[in-house]
């Protein structure tokens, strides 16, 4: 397989993969997709946990995948793509330690449930904090990077990507007001679902970017002009 066709494939799977929450209505024993977490999903509280986990987990390796595989094409480009793709491979390392390190129950599903702060409810929440950074660390560095390129098919997946990451952190900005304003907490599940649902499509969307940009000076692959 081509490295511009295992990039797409990659991709597209860890945009997919990111939004595995969309199988809770099939799976899930208990789901609140308005006002529950994500995470929620895969409590140890859960007896369908286990499932979300391995998804979550799932997830988290193939968008370490994709970014171990972007990595040697951004590197050389630029110093800050090169940095972009560090903090991309630091977010998948992140989702993978969610799916291995799930919240000891459900907080915000209906029920009597409360976190008993052990070491793996200490992970789960450290993780994800460096989880966010990470990724608007990556979406911030990605879009300088790309932007500042002389290809006009990167400069355009620079604004998507500065777009997406824009989307990103209000929807994160605004699940942390859920803990602020009472009235988000009742919707702080559509803004996660809602990240989520950004982070994949712009996965996709930087993958499908990448691969014809590396298509294109492949043996064989048309070169398109500036």
């Amino acid at each position: 397989m081509s490295r511009s066709r295992a990039v797409a494939v990659v991709g597209i799977l860890a945009g997919l993969a990111a939004n595995y929450w969309l199988l809770e209505g099939l799976l899930a024993d208990r789901t609140d997709a308005a006002g529950g977490w994500v995470s929620d999903l895969g409590a140890r509280s859960e007896s369908t946990g286990w499932i979300f986990d391995l998804l979550d987990a799932a997830s988290g390796v193939l968008l370490l995948a994709f970014a171990l595989l972007v990595r040697p094409l951004l590197a050389g480009l630029s110093p800050t793509l090169r940095r972009g793709s560090l903090a991309l491979i630091v977010a998948g390392a992140c989702a993978v330690l969610d799916g291995a390190f799930p919240l000891s129950c459900a907080e915000s599903l209906p029920g009597p449930c409360q976190l008993s702060y052990d070491a793996v409810d200490v992970v789960h929440v450290a993780e994800t904090f460096v989880a966010i950074a990470a990724t608007i660390a990556a979406f911030t560095l990605l879009a300088a990077g790309l932007i500042a390129e002389p290809d006009p098919r990167l400069v355009r997946l620079g604004y998507a990507t500065a777009v997406a990451g824009v989307l990103w952190a209000l929807c994160n900005a605004l699940m942390g007001a859920s803990y602020l304003v009472d009235p988000f907490e009742d919707v702080r599940g559509i803004f996660h679902r809602g990240s989520q649902l950004v982070l994949g499509l712009w996965l996709i969307a930087l993958a499908l970017g990448i691969a014809r940009f590396v298509a294109s000076s492949e043996p064989g692959g048309r070169k398109r002009p500036p």
